[in-house]
């Protein structure tokens, strides 16, 4: 089933924090500002531990990094919104950093409507597949956060 959170929270200026709690005993997503509640398939995700479980399903299914892959997953933010997502592999392409060109696997998620959000993602197939460049926006005129590693450190040995 892979990553399994218990917890998002959501905050945003001086709002107060918003929460989506993963009932994993009770197979449903709950949410602390409202009485929404829903089903809780395996693999469900949040707003931010999909970046983590979708390298983990295309390192685990290289088929899905070919052209026609799909990786699905139920992603949920703390305002009550779950929904399937739906990630395609886009191709593979070179994205050049710091330290050179680095061949990455594209895979893009594609807004269903118009203040969904759009995530393009390129995966390093050398770091286990993790995110090596993050593009996400919402509707048509949104602002684009993107996000680059950088650096990635070893844990230091005992």
């Amino acid at each position: 089933a892979g990553l399994a959170p218990l917890r998002f929270t959501d905050q945003r200026g001086k709002r107060p924090a918003r929460a989506a709690n993963f009932q994993r005993d009770a197979h449903k997503i709950t949410y602390s500002s409202s009485h929404d509640e829903y089903a809780l398939p395996e693999g469900s995700q949040d707003r931010l531990s999909w970046m983590i479980q979708l390298p983990a399903v295309v390192a685990a299914e290289p088929r899905r990094a070919l052209p026609g892959g799909e990786v699905l997953m139920v992603v949920s933010g703390a305002r009550a919104d779950v929904a399937v997502w739906t990630f395609v592999f886009v191709g593979a392409e070179t994205i050049e950093t710091a330290k050179g060109p680095v061949r990455t696997l594209r895979f893009t998620r594609t807004p269903q409507g118009p203040k969904d959000l759009l995530a393009d993602v390129w995966l390093d197939p050398a770091r286990h597949h993790l995110p090596l460049r993050v593009q996400l926006s919402q509707g048509e005129d949104g602002d684009v956060l993107e996000m680059l590693l950088r650096e990635q450190r070893s844990p230091a040995a005992p």
